[in-house]
């Protein structure tokens, strides 16, 4: 009695045991530096330096300035941008990769997710090299075909669509494997019934195989969205928030806030914004799409 007593004890808390490590690595790293952070954004703090408790100040001054503004909008407008079009040719590719056979789809597949995968810095760095106004290969090709070389970087415009189409190259593998998971797991069963009512293969894809793709489109679309929104790396590597200001994102001003100027509880201030920011984007598309687990 007592052996089926302590089996059942330890059923009861392996669960508990088996998640006890990532619990501690998620504290440490995720849990207490965002504590800290939180901290730091009540007070000011020059060069770690908490000279006096300030409430909402830093929150106030922040978020008064244009730049921050103007950054924040920055961010939107790359981050929607992206998110569109990463959902459109990721379903495209989705509904042709599960139509096709043989291994060119599935070596498509790899090939398509591999920027995903791929250090954001290397990613970005090999972007630059692509996209230099004097020295970049793209540039080298226009020019060697008699036409002026293009300022892929050094125009504000253009630096504007070189950053979207380079972080929605990054994500478009993500959800192009998202959506044909998704795909694969739809019964048979559904478009046989559908072939024998007659439909086409627009009513195929809009009344039979999109209701079933709800959830992997929506795990994608939050995923696909707090990345863009929050990526530090690749503006930061691509463009440095230039020309100007037109590709500073506010992941960019709140680096330069706490490791150009030392300004940390302004940064933290921002930071804590945006982290909000997040959860209410979250919670609100959440709610929007009606996501079940």
């Amino acid at each position: 009695m007592d052996e089926l007593k302590r089996k059942k004890y330890l059923h009861k808390i392996l669960p508990y045991l088996l998640s006890f490590p990532s619990m501690v690595i998620i504290v440490l790293f995720l849990i207490i530096p965002l504590v800290y952070c939180l901290y730091c954004s009540f007070w000011r703090c020059d060069y770690m330096d908490f000279s006096k408790f300030v409430g909402l100040k830093n929150y106030i001054d922040v978020f008064s300035k244009e730049a921050t503004i103007t950054s924040l909008l920055v961010s939107l407008k790359i981050s929607i941008v992206s998110l569109v079009i990463a959902i459109i040719i990721g379903t495209l590719l989705a509904l042709w990769i599960n139509s096709a056979n043989g291994r060119f789809a599935y070596i498509l597949e790899i090939m398509i997710l591999i920027p995903w995968v791929t250090s954001q810095v290397v990613a970005a760095m090999l972007w630059k090299w692509l996209l230099k106004d004097e020295t970049g290969l793209i540039n080298y090709i226009v020019q060697q075909l008699g036409h002026e070389p293009i300022g892929f970087l050094s125009d504000k415009n253009i630096a504007v669509v070189s950053l979207i189409i380079v972080i929605t190259w990054r994500v478009i593998g993500y959800v192009m494997v998202q959506l044909v998971a998704g795909l694969k797991a739809i019964p048979k069963e559904y478009d046989e019934a559908a072939m024998i009512d007659g439909v086409n293969k627009w009513q195929m894809f809009w009344f039979v195989r999109l209701p079933q793709l709800k959830t992997p489109m929506a795990i994608s679309a939050i995923i696909v969205a707090l990345s863009n929104l929050n990526n530090l790396t690749v503006p930061l590597t691509l463009t440095g928030g230039g020309p100007g200001n037109a590709t500073t994102v506010i992941s960019i001003l709140a680096y330069r806030e706490s490791f150009s100027y030392y300004h940390f509880g302004e940064a933290s201030a921002m930071s804590i914004a945006l982290c909000i920011m997040n959860f209410i984007l979250t919670v609100a598309y959440v709610k929007a799409v009606k996501y079940e687990i």
